[in-house]
């Protein structure tokens, strides 16, 4: 029902657009629409959805089905959990025919990117050169060149797609819910097929999702293995739900591995990714996006000359179902309690020199077990240059008692003079009168004019 919802609001936007002529039809022009917009394109990733033969008459359907495309991610782990990372956007393209090439059939159509299906009618492929790949480079680095991942949508009912080239995924219409999830797991996390189906002259080289290691230490994905699978992993439906070993992948029937039975990546039509292609993909997410968004103040190195409060603030990615953790240190150690998104720091309570304050903002999904380069972790420092006044002090000291209730006492300290007053109740002070400190030391006594009732003295610097 949601699908569809958004489905209807989106139609009704590339409707009103159409309306208003802002979708280029009848013309040759290209224009780019938002289709999901979280937030700046330097902070988020950036999807691209291109059409390909779609005709001038038929741009409001390809705002419709690139629509479709995003609804279909979004739908899926893990970019369901992390959508507030994402923007997404469609470039519509016109194109004199409708559909693509196909050769297995000597049909040959006139589409602005030359797409073609291969003569077992399956794989898309556009031309690598500049009528296929170098014009998807061009609209994408004149239309948004902050581009992450872009999807050259094929107008054809004929299922097929490819992984394409230089972070492009190939699919067909009629392919959006299986084959272009599958594509874009080679194109964004380079994923690797799972098909056992000989591939010969395919290069041997392992994928964060294939290998052919089996020593259960050495094996890449061995922190998801549980202790009692056994390794390789027999394909039975007693293991079919754990990650383990299990035998074929990268186009070959034995030698090489695959994390579980069932996978996206082992056959398009399994609906989910396993846990190792799903944390392969929140890692390609984090590699772009960072999980602090922003943060206050936008300056990192700060002169401190008084002693007003400092506010420190951070703004994080937050996932669709967990929240990020968040731990403010001060010179490299954790403050107590501090976890909020905000910090307040009294510049008092710490001595002359530099010192550090830090955010430390981590991602503590279950989708990720192994993050070696420590993606999922930020670390935001303000570095503090404390040059404070310093503050005049005074101590007091020696009291003597003498006749008629009076008495004396010492006063040292770094002010130039102190104020010397009475009080009755602690609450309410009488100055007396200012003594200058000669060399930091002075003495006060009320010998000349001793108190007739208990009375309470105290010396205040005075700068």
């Amino acid at each position: 029902m949601l699908s569809f919802l958004n489905n209807l609001r989106y139609l009704g936007l590339a409707i009103g657009l159409l309306l208003l002529g802002l979708v280029p039809a009848g013309t040759a022009a290209e224009s780019l629409f938002p289709i999901v917009s979280n937030g700046p394109v330097a902070a988020r990733y950036n999807i691209v959805v291109l059409a390909e033969g779609y005709t001038a008459a038929q741009q409001t359907r390809f705002l419709t089905d690139a629509t479709n495309v995003v609804n279909t991610l979004f739908a899926r782990e893990p970019w369901q959990e992390y959508e507030a990372g994402f923007n997404a956007f469609a470039l519509s393209v016109v194109s004199a025919q409708s559909g693509s090439d196909h050769p297995a059939y000597s049909l040959s159509k006139d589409t602005y990117f030359n797409s073609t299906y291969d003569n077992a009618d399956r794989i898309i492929t556009i031309p690598s050169g500049p009528s296929g790949q170098g014009k998807v480079d061009a609209l994408l680095s004149t239309h948004l060149p902050e581009w992450d991942l872009a999807i050259l949508l094929v107008n054809d009912l004929v299922p097929g797609g490819s992984d394409g080239s230089a972070r492009t995924a190939i699919a067909s219409v009629s392919g959006i819910a299986d084959i272009l999830p599958h594509e874009i797991g080679h194109v964004a996390a380079g994923l690797g097929d799972e098909y056992t189906t000989p591939n010969p002259g395919f290069p041997d080289v392992e994928e964060p999702n294939t290998t052919r290691q089996t020593t259960r230490d050495k094996i890449k994905w061995k922190a998801w293995i549980a202790d009692t699978t056994p390794l390789p992993t027999p394909a039975t439906t007693d293991y079919q739900d754990r990650i383990g070993l299990f035998e074929g992948a990268h186009y070959h029937e034995t030698g090489w591995y695959r994390p579980k039975l069932n996978c996206t990546m082992q056959s398009q039509y399994t609906p989910e990714f396993c846990e190792v292609c799903r944390e392969a993909l929140v890692l390609a997410l984090y590699e772009r996006v960072r999980p602090i968004l922003a943060a206050t103040p936008a300056e990192t190195e700060l002169a401190v000359t008084n002693a007003d409060p400092l506010y420190f603030s951070v703004i994080t990615l937050e996932p669709a179902t967990h929240p990020l953790s968040i731990q403010w240190l001060l010179n490299g150690s954790p403050i107590e309690g501090a976890v909020a998104p905000q910090f307040s720091l009294n510049p008092a309570t710490l001595p002359s020199g530099q010192h550090a304050v830090s955010a430390l903002v981590a991602d503590p999904t279950a989708f990720v077990r192994n993050d070696p380069a420590g993606l999922l972790h930020q670390t935001n420092t303000w570095l503090l240059n404390m040059d404070l006044p310093v503050k005049p002090e005074l101590t007091l000291s020696q009291v003597q008692y003498l006749p008629n209730n009076s008495f004396a006492f010492s006063i040292a300290g770094t002010a130039p003079q102190a104020a010397i007053e009475s009080s009755i109740d602690l609450r309410h002070w009488t100055e007396l009168g200012i003594l200058p400190l000669v060399n930091g030391e002075a003495r006060y006594t009320n010998a000349n004019s001793p108190n007739t009732q208990p009375t309470f003295f105290r010396a205040r610097a005075i700068p």
